[in-house]
């Protein structure tokens, strides 16, 4: 496996599959380490094999998306919009996959490079409408998902709102059970990716996991 950290302001990873006997390749901007690891790594270093993790699941699940979209088995443009979320500390960011080196209309294979872009998430600017409407979440749930999405613990979205943290819960559970979904990240990306249960449907794409979200940080 070959890796780079590059000096740029946008988080961003570079990937190309090691295949054929070519070696793995990841070069990425120093952004994405305090986002990916936010807590001090042991001996300094990143564990490569979990960026190496991530990548792989992200090609996945972005080469079945463009396969989708074209909807004639090969992949379009190269590019599929957000294929999925993740939750570093209490933000939120969203991946958004390109495919950079393929022929068009080309069938996945050899020689092909990915570029993943790490985007935080705020409420605003977003249009979450359509997820709303197709969820049928009341006025009170679209409120409390978008503070969610500007980081707010349930105690910050009581107090914003003016309810008890006990109501505030009873949301979350509701709303986690709604879109079928365990965790506060889990809402967000059934909303921004479409996937249930971290799966589009037919998928077999998971959600990426909360690398050190609040709720293993600290009780709400």
């Amino acid at each position: 496996m070959v890796f780079n950290t590059l000096n740029n302001s946008f988080a961003f990873i570079f990937y190309r599959p090691g295949e054929k006997g070519a070696k793995e390749q990841i070069s990425y901007s120093a952004k994405v380490m305090p986002i990916l690891f936010p807590l001090p790594l042991e001996g300094g270093k990143p564990p490569i094999f979990k960026i190496a993790s991530l990548c792989s699941r992200w090609r996945k699940i972005l080469d079945r998306r463009l396969k989708d979209l074209n909807g004639n088995g090969t992949r379009g443009d190269g590019g599929a919009g957000y294929i999925d979320t993740l939750k570093s500390w209490r933000r939120c960011y969203a991946v958004r996959g390109v495919l950079l080196s393929s022929q068009p209309g080309a069938y996945p294979g050899e020689g092909e490079s990915y570029l993943f872009t790490l985007e935080r998430l705020a409420s605003e600017g977003l249009d979450l409408n359509a997820g709303f409407r197709h969820w049928n979440l009341s006025p009170r749930e679209q409120e409390i998902t978008r503070l969610i999405l500007d980081d707010l613990s349930n105690k910050e979205i009581a107090k914003h709102i003016g309810i008890s943290i006990n109501t505030i819960k009873g949301y979350m559970k509701l709303l986690m059970r709604k879109v079928g979904v365990h965790n506060r990240a889990g809402i967000v990306s059934v909303l921004l990716t479409g996937k249930k249960n971290g799966k589009k449907k037919g998928e077999d794409g998971e959600l990426s996991p909360d690398l050190y979200t609040e709720e293993k940080m600290r009780e709400f």
